[in-house]
């Protein structure tokens, strides 16, 4: 292999290592980021219940919040929910909601670019006999980084979830406008544990993922390079 064949076989490695990563772990947000998962958790017995909505208001203001999130609504699609006349969130509330808004479409383009460049460094690994077994050689380091990755950040958020909350928000959020009383309606709708079950959720899915994919794409390097070496 000659040299600018081997550095571009590194670099396509170097960005599948990175990427994939990236591509397993959000997405996951396809999942928990749906009006089933909403559902699946107000219908756990042990689920905090809202004190400012019955079932039925608490699910419909939940999922609406949610269609804002996914849709191209603007804020004014917030201002006009209502509940027995009143609007529902307040300035502040509203403020984060447009903060997480952003904060979701990052998170879904960054996912899309991550899939797009994992699939051009398989293609150019993939087109050489040669680089063919490094493909799934770098495949299994990436699901690698993801699991050892979510193992390091899980036991931080397992022994301190609050601590690992309000690093994440201290990250993504400018200011303290994700900060709200209990009885705020965001609180109502989407209280602490709601949170913590979508961070396991995400992590243990991805963990899934990478165990998985992991395992498979060692089995099939060790079994090419078993091949070459006949």
């Amino acid at each position: 292999m000659t040299t600018e064949r081997s550095n571009g076989a590194r670099v396509a490695g170097l960005v599948l290592l990175l990427c994939l990563p990236l591509a397993l772990l959000l997405a996951n947000l396809y999942v928990v980021a749906t009006p089933l998962f909403i559902r699946t958790e107000y219908a756990r017995a042990s689920f905090p219940r809202a004190q400012l909505f019955d079932d039925d208001e608490r699910l419909s203001l939940a999922e609406a919040t949610l269609h804002y999130l996914r849709s191209g609504e603007d804020l004014e699609y917030l201002r006009d929910l209502r509940s027995q006349g009143q609007q529902v969130y307040n300035q502040r509330e509203i403020q984060h909601l447009v903060d997480v808004k952003a904060v979701m479409n990052a998170a879904f383009a960054v996912q899309a670019v991550a899939v797009l460049l994992c699939l051009a460094a398989l293609l150019w690994l993939w087109r050489r006999k040669d680089t063919r077994s490094s493909a799934w050689q770098w495949f299994y380091r990436g699901c690698l980084l993801l699991f050892v990755s979510l193992l390091t950040v899980g036991v931080v958020a397992y022994f301190s979830f609050d601590v690992f909350f309000v690093f994440f928000h201290r990250v993504f959020f400018s200011g303290d406008t994700w900060l709200f009383a209990y009885t705020d309606t965001l609180i109502q709708l989407f209280p602490v544990q709601f949170w913590m079950d979508a961070t396991w959720t995400l992590a243990l899915l991805a963990v899934g993922e990478s165990v998985l994919l992991g395992a498979l794409s060692w089995l099939v390097y060790r079994r090419q390079i078993g091949r070459a070496g006949k």
